[in-house]
């Protein structure tokens, strides 16, 4: 009986050595180490080569050794596929998988990466760690769970801030940055995507993750009426995808241009940005990218008065948005914007309807001001007043007001209600104040 059981825990720790070689070589293998690389320091390459055809039984102290180069556990080296539910190669596999997904933005699959929890395991290294909370930060994200995304973020930073490579730090201080935009706070993320910039030119890097540094703090500035600082960023970031023979982010940078262009009232420059950024639109299949862009330059072609081209524009992203069936707040503006090229071209009576039939859906009062306009070129100006009161309701930015209340203040001075256009005109200055600084 003594006999048996000896000869069955003989055979038994043959059977564990000889799964140890095979999972030796499959965690090495995993790692893209050579047999050089891992035994370099431990053991010779050649008894390495023996541990992996089972040859040879490592010690336990061995083992220890390999684990520590193989950021693995000594149980991985003695659990089989079949007795585990997924192994350290796995895991690592599938937090690599996970990165991919979140890079090319496809959240679609994540959802049962977030509930495993793998950043709680103590057997992966801090940098995997610390990528599996921004993948979930990212997660949570996309979900519009800004709270639940800052709090993965910012454990994500205290891990790999520091860390040698900075990539995944310079991604984690990116999504902050797009977490405080999203919540209003334009200076913060702008105070986060500095420092990810200082980051990059400290570490002399020049990658597409630079591009996107600066195509925010483009985006964001021009936000902020820096339309200047903008521009700079902007081109940039148009200098570096140059340099790297890469066009990353081509479509948002060249509409930040325009828009900070047409800002500084730079037309011209600004319809040439604008029409990149729609050649841009039409490559990367996005309908109602190409739509809202192609309204932009109709937005242009109705400042400059070339109101044939901007119906034209219009239509084309009415074509777009019908064709692809797209259902979207955005659309509403882009019927409006139609509406007001067809007054502008003599269409009035069509154009009225259509604005009318928009009046109810439009809570952000740009009907109410489309409509003020056509009174206006009928004649009904006291109409025309009453029309802009209900935008300027509606309207909460300064930015608008500063539109809107010049607007009031002229038609007030042509009924001939002088006290009511001195007014409006004092508002205007008063909010112009408030949104142009008088430091030097």
């Amino acid at each position: 009986m003594i006999i048996f059981f000896v000869n069955y825990c003989i055979i038994n720790l043959k059977g564990v050595y000889r799964m140890v070689g095979q999972r030796v070589k499959e965690l090495r293998n995993a790692a893209n180490m050579t047999q050089q690389e891992l035994a370099e320091g431990i053991i010779s390459r050649t008894y390495l080569s023996l541990i992996e055809k089972n040859a040879v039984h490592p010690s336990t102290n061995v083992l220890k050794k390999l684990s520590v180069k193989l950021n693995c556990t000594l149980d991985d080296f003695t659990t089989i596929a079949s007795e585990r539910n997924l192994s350290l190669l796995d895991i690592k596999k599938e937090i690599k998988w996970a990165e991919n997904n979140v890079k090319s933005e496809d959240f679609s699959r994540l959802e049962d990466f977030i509930a495993k929890d793998y950043q709680t395991l103590e057997s992966i290294t801090e940098y995997e760690r610390g990528d599996t909370y921004w993948i979930r930060a990212s997660y949570f994200f996309s979900k519009e769970d800004f709270v639940s995304a800052r709090e993965e973020v910012n454990k994500a930073i205290k891990i790999v801030e520091g860390m040698k490579e900075v990539n995944l730090y310079l991604r984690c201080l990116i999504l902050l940055a797009r977490i405080e935009f999203e919540e209003y706070h334009t200076d913060e993320a702008i105070k986060q995507l500095t420092k990810a910039n200082n980051v990059t030119i400290y570490e002399n890097i020049s990658n597409t993750t630079r591009v996107t540094i600066l195509a925010l703090l483009g985006e964001y500035y021009r936000l902020m009426g820096e339309n200047l600082v903008s521009i700079n960023f902007n081109k940039d970031a148009l200098a570096l995808n140059k340099k790297l023979n890469t066009h990353h982010k081509g479509c948002s940078i060249e509409n930040s241009l325009f828009k900070a262009k047409y800002g500084i009232k730079n037309y011209e420059l600004a319809e040439k940005h604008i029409r990149r950024a729609i050649k841009y639109a039409e490559l990367e299949d996005d309908p109602m990218q190409e739509a809202g862009i192609t309204t932009n330059l109709a937005i242009l072609m109705i400042k400059t008065k070339k109101y044939q081209e901007a119906y034209n524009e219009l239509k084309k992203a009415l074509k777009i948005i019908e064709d692809n069936k797209v259902d979207h707040p955005f659309v509403l503006t882009i019927k409006l914007r139609y509406a007001q090229a067809m007054s502008h071209l003599g269409q009035v009576k069509e154009a009225k309807k259509l604005v009318q039939e928009s009046l109810a859906e439009d809570s952000a009062g740009f009907a109410f001001e489309i409509m003020g306009d056509i009174c206006v070129m009928e004649g009904y100006l006291d109409t025309a007043i009453e029309y802009l009161h209900k935008s300027v309701e509606a309207k909460e930015e300064p930015l608008f007001k500063t539109r809107l209340y010049p607007k009031l203040a002229d038609l007030y001075r042509k009924v001939g209600k002088i006290d009511k256009s001195l007014e409006y005109y004092e508002k205007s200055v008063h909010f112009y104040d408030e949104l142009v600084t008088d430091m030097i």
